[in-house]
């Protein structure tokens, strides 16, 4: 299928002389996220707050972003908002093993789920780096969307990260930390180990594929305004390499252009068979050029791999404006590529 869319405005394991080293994916420690209840007006506040952050820094990128009251125009309703939080769901602060490494993780799930029930599972790459852009016990956006449409939810927050071992690498080994969660998920006992997708935005995008370069097995796979060439992103956002690249990957000045492409899911699709692809990006987006999900798209079509591409007219980093329209097709593709 190609198509081509412009849409409008467990428990802790004790390690004793004669244990065995927790295996890649092995949950090693769970305990009940800390959720702290946010106020329909306060949430509003948040997310007004942030976006007027974008808007000036996309302005001093030369990038002019739609006003906020566009954005306040389409947030959710009261209502919307009250049958979001309304929703039962539960929520563990996880560590998972990984190349040696106790690694961080959230794991949504609806909160009762019947006997004998398999759901599922969805692992989510988060954007940023450090811990900007990482998870938080809450769920909102598309991870709230996935766990009220009946999905379990992994919320992945790399090596380095929220109380995790190692040194995060923006996509060196701990795209290894990508590829255990997918292990881990399919030894949840409420996982239906048969359906296991990726999903990821901006810097989780480029995750994404690159853990399914190594080794990722999954039924399919959704990306939100994915950073796919960083050789374009480097001349556009000169400003990542200097406070981003050169500080997280390693050896990152004995060969910027090798490290560069190693990380360029532009070029895991050109030579990746890639399991379905939803590709989602925004034309107003100053993190990420769209371009880069243009490439993606040419080299999976040169290809013929299947993919959907839909690109959001005027809209932003995340599609935070036609956030209802990224949530319904992200949903509908996972269950598209369901094993049933």
């Amino acid at each position: 299928m190609f198509r081509f869319l412009l849409i409008g405005a467990a428990s802790m394991v004790f390690a004793g002389a004669a244990s065995a080293k927790p295996a890649d994916g092995e949950l090693v420690s769970s305990k009940p996220c800390l959720r702290r209840p946010i106020s329909y007006d306060e949430s509003v506040a948040l997310i007004r707050k942030a976006y007027e952050s974008e808007v000036a820094l996309a302005s001093k990128a030369g990038i002019a972003q739609p006003p906020v009251s566009d954005f306040l125009a389409v947030a959710p309703t009261r209502a919307e908002y009250a049958a979001l939080t309304a929703h039962n769901y539960s929520c563990r602060s996880v560590l998972y093993e990984s190349d040696g490494l106790k690694v961080a993780a959230y794991i949504w799930e609806p909160a009762h789920i019947p006997a004998g029930t398999k759901l599922p599972v969805v692992v989510a790459s988060r954007g940023g780096n450090r811990d900007f852009g990482k998870f938080t016990p809450e769920a909102h956006g598309t991870t709230a969307a996935l766990v009220a449409a009946g999905f379990v939810v992994i919320g992945v927050q790399y090596r380095g990260v929220d109380g995790g071992e190692g040194i995060e690498q923006f996509g060196g080994d701990d795209v290894h930390d990508v590829v255990n969660a997918v292990t881990l998920a399919r030894r949840l006992p409420e996982a239906d180990s048969r359906n296991v997708f990726l999903t990821g935005g901006s810097r989780g995008g480029m995750m994404v594929y690159l853990a399914i370069r190594d080794g990722a097995k999954v039924n399919a796979a959704a990306t939100i305004s994915a950073m796919t060439d960083l050789g374009l992103e480097s001349k556009r956002r000169p400003n990542m390499e200097t406070d981003v690249w050169r500080q997280l990957i390693p050896n990152y000045d004995a060969n910027p252009g090798a490290a560069l492409a190693s990380r360029s899911g532009v070029v895991v699709a050109e030579h990746v068979d890639l399991p379905p692809m939803l590709i989602l990006h925004g034309t107003a987006d100053w993190r990420v050029d769209p371009r880069d999900s243009y490439e993606v798209a040419e080299a999976l079509q040169a290809r013929h791999r299947p993919y959907s591409l839909h690109i959001f007219d005027n809209d932003v980093h995340g599609i935070s404006l036609n956030w209802r329209e990224r949530d319904r097709l992200i949903i509908d593709w996972f269950r598209q590529h369901m094993v049933r």
